[in-house]
């Protein structure tokens, strides 16, 4: 009767899988002339020989221990490895049966001062394993097997034992199993007779199904179970791989854009060919921060993907390994032992590590709405657009760590691990760390304030005391510059004492020029004034001035010639690109004008001796004027 089900089982999931195969024969016939290739088969056969070694090594393990001996098979006697642990939980551990659960005993905690009088609780355990895995492996009948709960007198407890028409006993001496102390009763919340009714129950159903897994009939059908699973996996695994290939190529074109040096410049990019190794080359970078704000979503997007598939993946090897390995009585232990540590620790890291990149996600698309709203605001500050770029780094760090400290502690609780103490040790440990980490502690204090109070973020350029760079990156820990020639400073954010902001808001230039003496100066602060506004008209540079004549007028005189001086507003990193151009347009203007640069001279004074060779007393002085050398 129960190999019905199993049969009808066995029809779906081959029907299935002839399905899944139909459809995967359907999509590699679209790249019909790449499997003809040679060098493709090989990359296939490479690519399923981690599924087929998973499945060769299954299948061993399965052979290995479901063609022994009945009676050569140990049960639940201690293997070498990998053995069952106990599961001790407030001196309560469970009994096992060819790797199922039948019962859980207890033990009063031990007292080192006084002598123990009953066992252990791992050698009760123990003890009653090997009984009941004892009977399986002598045989018994299951039409007259008798399972019993009966009071010892003498002790005052109850007793479970067991006989059979067989070789287990008689009613008058059967086979005792296990004691119902007063402490089992007292953890389990039960009356000490109920209890006992409960585990002979138990123990009845075990041993009957027990009987029943070594049956040729019930081998025969996980046989095909096994196999059936195998089939599964070796079907599934290819297909994932395939997805997690072209999502990992998906992942490296995205990557490539990432970077401001592979960035196409916009149509009206206002900064030649010639400034792209200057600070006015930046100009690209700021334009292409909205983009970026949706290509880091994407990259989020593709990453969660990513996660998910491994996820599927390791999903499908482990537990289809479990589930094989769970088909026999002989590697039930096997698959328990996957079940607790291996699946936990690839369990907890998986569900973190989709958790984390979500988080990631949430925080792109909350930042991608804010950028998009207050850019449909006239009046509101563009710094937005550097400031979201900025806070998802620090953000993304941020929830990292949150994420990998919760699997931890996670971890640790799965694990029966004393949190209370973990807590202790923790604010003890941690006053110590803190000694030791307290710069640490600096950088991200003073990240959180940098954020907090927007000194600077990523795509300013700043002069933190190391000179002029272009903010790269930036964390709660460091900031990385990079400045003058290409050179990439990376500060922690506690040795960031002054900030100088070159391009917040808005930028300007200080231009100053010298005229000689002899020019107009009022001439030439009208010619450079008329220069910048003609500049500001120019349709290629209306977008970078802001107020084209802020202050004009002379600075300084000396014996040089006169200094003026001119602010003109910019935009945002705009400044370099626009004095450059107005001192080519300036000196043009002032060529045309006849204004001259000045130019240092030195008074040279000397004496011309008489033509007859003597001195009247009355010589005239000379004098010569000499330009001074540079």
């Amino acid at each position: 009767m129960s190999s019905c089900p199993m049969s009808t089982r066995s029809i779906s999931t081959r029907s299935s899988t002839r399905s899944i195969s139909t459809r995967s024969i359907s999509t590699r016939s679209i790249s019909t002339r790449s499997i003809f290739s040679v060098h493709h088969l090989q990359r296939r056969l490479g690519r399923l020989l981690p599924s087929l070694l998973l499945l060769v090594l299954s299948l061993i393990t399965v052979v290995t221990f479901s063609t022994a001996r009945p009676e050569r098979v140990e049960g639940q006697t201690p293997l070498p490895i990998p053995i069952q642990p106990l599961q001790l939980t407030e001196n309560t551990a469970p009994v096992r049966l060819n790797g199922r659960t039948v019962f859980e005993i207890s033990s009063p905690p031990s007292n080192p001062d006084e002598p123990r009088t009953i066992p252990s609780l791992e050698d009760r355990v123990r003890e009653v394993e090997r009984k009941l895995s004892r009977i399986v492996e002598g045989g018994f009948d299951p039409d007259s097997l008798q399972v019993r709960a009966q009071q010892d007198w003498n002790t005052n407890q109850y007793v479970i034992s067991v006989y059979d028409d067989g070789n287990l006993g008689s009613p008058e001496e059967p086979e005792r199993i296990v004691t119902v102390t007063r402490f089992d009763a007292q953890v389990a919340d039960r009356n000490p007779e109920a209890l006992a009714e409960d585990w002979a129950d138990q123990i009845e159903e075990a041993l009957r199904l027990a009987y029943q897994e070594r049956l040729p009939e019930a081998r025969k059908q996980r046989w095909e179970t096994a196999l059936i699973l195998a089939a599964i996996i070796v079907v599934l695994s290819p297909l994932i791989a395939l997805l997690q290939r072209r999502t990992t190529g998906h992942y490296q074109d995205l990557s490539r854009q990432r970077h401001p040096e592979n960035l196409q410049p916009p149509e009206d990019a206002l900064v030649e060919e010639n400034e792209a190794a200057g600070m006015g080359s930046r100009v690209q970078f700021l334009r292409a921060m909205m983009p970026q704000i949706v290509l880091e979503r994407r990259i989020s997007m593709v990453i969660l993907l990513r996660r998910v598939l491994l996820f599927l993946q390791l999903a499908l090897w482990i537990g289809g390994t479990i589930l094989i390995l769970s088909q026999f009585p002989e590697t039930r232990a096997y698959a328990a032992w996957l079940q607790e540590f291996p699946v936990q620790i690839l369990g907890i890291w998986l569900l973190v590590a989709v958790a984390n990149k979500l988080t990631d996600v949430l925080f792109d698309n909350i930042l991608q709405s804010w950028v998009e709203q207050e850019s449909l605001n006239p009046t509101a500050s563009k710094r937005f657009i550097l400031r979201a770029p900025t806070l998802a780094a620090a953000l993304k760090g941020m929830t990292s760590f949150i994420a990998g400290l919760i699997g931890v502690i996670w971890f640790l609780a799965l694990q029966n691990f004393p949190l209370d103490s973990l807590i202790t040790g923790a604010g003890i440990f941690g006053v110590a760390l803190t000694i030791v980490f307290q710069n640490l502690i600096k950088d991200l204090i003073n990240g959180i304030l940098i954020l907090w109070e927007d000194q600077f973020a990523v795509g300013d350029v700043i002069d933190v005391g190391y000179g002029p760079g272009f903010v790269e990156y930036m964390n709660l820990r460091v900031t990385r510059l990079r400045g003058e020639g290409g050179r990439l400073s990376t500060v922690p954010n506690s040795q960031i004492e002054v900030v100088h902001n070159l391009s917040k808001e808005w930028s300007r230039i200080d231009f100053q020029i010298w005229i000689s003496h002899d020019a107009d100066a009022l001439e030439a602060i009208q010619v450079m004034r008329r220069t910048m506004e003609e500049m500001q008209a120019d349709p290629d540079w209306t977008e970078s001035i802001i107020e084209p004549t802020m202050l004009a007028g002379v600075e300084n005189l000396d014996e040089r010639g006169t200094q003026l001086l001119m602010w003109t507003k910019t935009k945002p990193l705009q400044q370099w690109a626009v004095q450059r151009e107005y001192r080519r347009r300036l000196k043009l203007a002032f060529e045309e004008a006849g204004i001259g640069i000045a130019i240092p001279k030195q008074m040279l004074w000397f004496k011309e001796p008489a033509s007859d060779g003597h001195n009247d007393g009355h010589d005239e002085d000379n004098h010569h004027s000499l330009p001074q050398p540079k």
